[in-house]
């Protein structure tokens, strides 16, 4: 006998992990992305969840007709999801959708990957070439055996080291990496190999993914316990997820109120004549106002803060210790001439390894500018061994180089030089507000 009016029902299994996941999604606002069979994606938000329907609001035109296939995409639980459903209705800023019969993983990696937390200091330098081309650093988000992603703070041409504007269009796709050096990961140590760019992001800050060269595994043995240690295996299906219970809240129950016992009438007692009222006190006098006080004169006026700022770092800079390792010579003598009428109290040189050793040792030295070097030392070679000597207690170091390459580049980093300078440089306003915000007064 047929049946008419019976309504279409699915899997309660797989229904029940749909609602639950979709709940979840409710719940904790996470975002979702509508692609249609074209490949177009127009990110949107969960309204309300049914049995039967999902309500979304898209951020974007949706052009598709109404029976048309969808594709849900949505990150949960740090897992990458896919869910399949049919258009029921398209309006303006609301789109409603077919409840998905089911859930998938679409999850992109390949292998594991640790996140790292910025506090633990780890860093990636990138070049796409060792003599010319782009340079980047920054600090590593997250990190897995076939690659890493950096969240980028510095952007650099390699021969000039001029900054550039951190944009999407720095790196392309694609681009090789001639070298990535990897610093600081957590048990590792500075890890050296080549690559390409697998992605780049610049809706919050610059983002660029990097995916390491093949046939390095050997290289990256740290790195994979690393990640081990971090993570876990990447699952094959779907995790269980159970419904939160929804039960109606019970009505709240009236309290019952005994009824009051009766009680007997008292007899009255004999009303009293009311007292007269007391008569009203005199009114008190009104206080004299008190003399007003005489104004005082005020303080004298404060300078301007202009001229108070420039009498500060007048002191400032007579408190500041300057040495400079640079052979003797008119460069060194105009170098020490400015500095002076700049109002430094203490410019000192040197162009000799132990003079040099024993002016750092005295207190009071607060920056050091390497020209030349000294005569058994010079340029990073000499900033490499006072970074020996000095460890954490080494002043600010800026080094002047006639030419910078890659490998420069990477050896003052390491070296921690804190500016190089290219040569010819001018003895100017420029000079003259480099040093000092090396020395804290900009």
């Amino acid at each position: 006998m047929a049946m008419f009016g019976t309504k279409k029902t699915k899997s309660s299994e797989s229904s029940e992990l749909v609602l639950a996941y979709f709940e979840e999604i409710q719940r904790l606002r996470v975002p979702l992305n509508i692609v249609d069979g074209r490949g177009r994606a127009v990110p949107a938000a969960l309204g309300s969840v049914s049995d039967e329907r999902l309500v979304v609001s898209p951020q974007g035109p949706l052009t598709v007709d109404k029976g048309a296939s969808l594709d849900l995409f949505f990150i949960l639980d740090g897992l990458r999801f896919k869910a399949s459903t049919k258009l029921l209705e398209n309006k303006p800023g609301l789109v409603a959708l077919d409840l998905p019969s089911g859930i998938s993983l679409a999850e992109r990696r390949k292998k594991p990957r640790a996140r790292l937390n910025s506090r633990e200091g780890a860093t990636a330098i990138a070049l796409t070439g060792l003599f010319d081309g782009v340079g980047l650093n920054g600090s590593i988000e997250n990190i897995s055996e076939g690659g890493l992603c950096i969240r980028v703070e510095k952007v650099m041409e390699v021969k000039t080291q001029r900054k550039m504007h951190m944009g999407a269009n720095v790196l392309a796709v694609g681009q090789p990496l001639m070298l990535i050096k990897l610093n600081k990961l957590p048990k590792c140590g500075p890890i050296e190999l080549a690559g390409t760019v697998a992605w780049v992001d610049a809706s919050q800050g610059l983002l660029v993914g990097i995916a390491f060269e093949k046939g390095k595994e050997s290289l990256l043995g740290p790195v994979r316990s690393l990640v081990s240690s971090r993570t876990t295996a990447i699952p094959t299906s779907v995790p269980m997820k159970t419904r939160r219970s929804q039960e109606a809240s019970p009505e709240p129950e009236e309290p019952y109120q005994r009824p009051a016992p009766k009680r007997e009438p008292e007899p009255e007692e004999p009303v009293a004549a009311p007292e007269p009222p007391a008569p009203a006190p005199a009114p008190a006098p009104e206080p004299k106002p008190a003399p007003e006080p005489e104004p005082e004169p005020g303080p004298a006026p404060a300078p301007a803060p202009d001229e108070r700022s420039l009498a500060l770092l007048r002191v400032k800079k007579r408190s500041r210790g300057i040495l400079l390792a640079m052979p003797a010579g008119p460069d060194r003598d105009a170098v020490a001439t400015f500095l002076s009428e700049d109002g430094y109290g203490r410019v000192l040189l040197s162009d000799t390894l132990s003079n040099l050793l024993e002016q750092v040792e005295k207190p009071g030295i607060h920056l050091i500018f390497v020209d030349g070097g000294v005569t058994e030392l010079q340029d990073l070679a000499l900033a490499s061994l006072l970074r020996h000597k000095l460890a954490e207690a080494m002043p600010p170091v800026v080094l002047a180089e006639a030419s910078v390459d890659a490998e420069l580049v990477l050896g003052a980093q390491e070296t921690g030089v804190a500016q190089i300078l290219v040569k010819p440089y001018d003895l100017d306003t420029e000079f003259q507000r480099m040093i000092e915000e090396h020395l804290g007064l900009g």
